[in-house]
């Protein structure tokens, strides 16, 4: 009895090692749980897929075009007069028809052609037309900045060619060739050209 006693003793005192190296502690304890890493939220902005390319044909400069004279005469009145100085728009913008009858009511360079009738620098036919679409010669735009910068002035001897005065001008001050084509019509490189040297002159 007293060797059954000593016997149930000692394995009361070695169970608790047989049970640790029966069940190890990677068994025994549950598994560590693996923490993810967060994932970041992206801050992209997701746009919308491109369009396919598309040339800007209009802002292309195509210094051989020759211009309109409604394209010419906002393109001197633009350059070379102040917001402020401008035809004032006593006349609503639903009215620029009424510079010429051939001006459309809406014209977006109806106050440009308002300025530079008011300033002398252009006026409409006897027929009260303005004719916007018809080109500009090189006489014509001639007289024009002749006039913008105070180089000559109209003549007094109506037999005497109505151009003459302008060109020899324009001439003098280097802003025209003495061998230019005065019925060709203007392009916007020696438009350019003419009012970048005239423009020099002033400073």
């Amino acid at each position: 009895m007293r060797s059954l006693i000593s016997s149930l003793l000692a394995l009361s005192l070695l169970a608790p090692n047989a049970a640790l190296a029966y069940f190890p502690r990677d068994v025994m304890l549950p598994a560590p749980v693996p923490v993810a890493a967060p994932v970041p939220v992206s801050a992209e902005i997701v746009l919308p897929p491109q369009l396919d390319a598309i040339e800007p044909v209009a802002f292309v400069w195509n210094g051989s075009q020759t211009m309109t004279r409604s394209t010419f005469v906002a393109a001197v009145v633009r350059r070379l007069y102040k917001p402020s100085e401008r035809c004032f728009p006593k006349l609503s913008m639903s009215d620029y028809s009424l510079l010429a009858r051939d001006v459309p009511k809406d014209a977006s360079y109806g106050i440009d052609l308002c300025t530079a009738m008011r300033s002398g620098l252009m006026k409409g036919y006897s027929d009260n037309t303005f004719r916007p679409n018809a080109r500009v010669t090189v006489a014509e735009a001639a007289k024009v900045l002749a006039k913008a910068f105070h180089l000559a002035t109209d003549p007094t001897d109506p037999t005497e060619p109505w151009a003459d005065p302008y060109v020899e001008a324009l001439v003098q001050a280097g802003a025209l060739s003495a061998h230019a084509n005065l019925k060709a019509p203007i392009t916007r490189q020696d438009f350019s050209a003419m009012l970048w040297r005239l423009r020099g002159l002033q400073k």
